[in-house]
């Protein structure tokens, strides 16, 4: 069935209770403290909001503290094991770009990087920049490759050139996969014993609460403007300017809702 203004409407008057419970919530003004006519489940779900609100501030603000407290134990990655520039920007997930304990991406002064950048892209970027870290998984796929390449060359001296070559870049790909292996193991070991994985897992688990809360709330009818209000303000959406604009019944209930939201903001006196 298409969406027409009617039935959206009817939609949005359904979570509403029946009009003389409407008309007596007309004699307060949005923003009342009383809240004797309004649906007490609903209340309820939404001091549950309140609450999960609290829990996932308090622990988003315990994480920073973390990153904070541990900034100063945190290793950069060694040059030689920086890779792709701007690996916030153009890597997938499942590349390592260079990040702090607690995950957010590292940005790394150019103009110190004198064996992975050239003077002129010193010179030319003095901007910080995020960059992809080799895995000693990932050095031991190209040694792997490299030692299974044969040499060739048309004469003796471009053959020896070449072997020269290939066992150059088998032994410093063997470095670097012994620096990757001791930054990663570092990295993880600090990472255990910070506690990281749960702080992590208590910001996840308060997301999902406060989702479950926001969702109560939806749901559960309201009796009065208030709790109309109570709702709207529980979907915490920020209206693009393409859906207030439209003259569609998407577009009829976007600037409904923001209505409903900014009579909670600007309650009459």
């Amino acid at each position: 069935m298409s969406i027409t203004r009617r039935t959206m409407l009817g939609s949005l008057a359904a979570t509403v209770a029946p009009l003389p419970a409407v008309a007596q919530a007309e004699s307060q003004p949005i923003g009342s403290d009383s809240l004797d006519a309004e649906n007490p489940d609903l209340i309820k779900a939404y001091e549950e909001l309140m609450v999960a609100e609290g829990e996932l501030a308090k622990a988003k603000d315990d994480l920073e503290w973390l990153a904070d407290e541990w900034r100063h134990k945190w290793p950069l990655a060694p040059e030689e094991l920086l890779g792709v520039a701007r690996a916030d920007c153009h890597l997938p997930a499942s590349f390592n770009a260079e990040r702090d304990i607690i995950g957010r991406y590292l940005k790394r002064d150019v103009t110190v990087l004198t064996k992975r950048l050239s003077p002129k892209f010193r010179q030319e970027n003095s901007e910080p920049v995020c960059f992809g870290v080799m895995t000693w998984e990932e050095a031991d796929r190209q040694i792997e490759d490299w030692v299974s390449r044969k040499p060739k060359g048309r004469t003796e001296k471009a053959l020896a050139k070449n072997i020269a070559f290939r066992e150059m870049v088998i032994a410093e790909t063997r470095h670097k996969r012994n620096l990757a292996q001791n930054y990663w193991r570092e990295t993880t070991a600090l990472r255990q014993e910070a506690g990281v994985d749960k702080a992590l897992q208590r910001v996840k688990d308060a997301q999902a609460r406060l989702g479950q809360a926001q969702h109560d709330v939806s749901v559960i009818p309201a009796f009065t403007f208030e709790g109309l209000r109570i709702k709207a303000e529980a979907i915490e959406l920020d209206f693009p300017e393409t859906l207030l604009s439209s003259r569609s019944p998407l577009g009829d209930m976007t600037r409904l809702l923001q209505a409903v939201l900014g009579m909670g903001r600007h309650p009459s006196a």
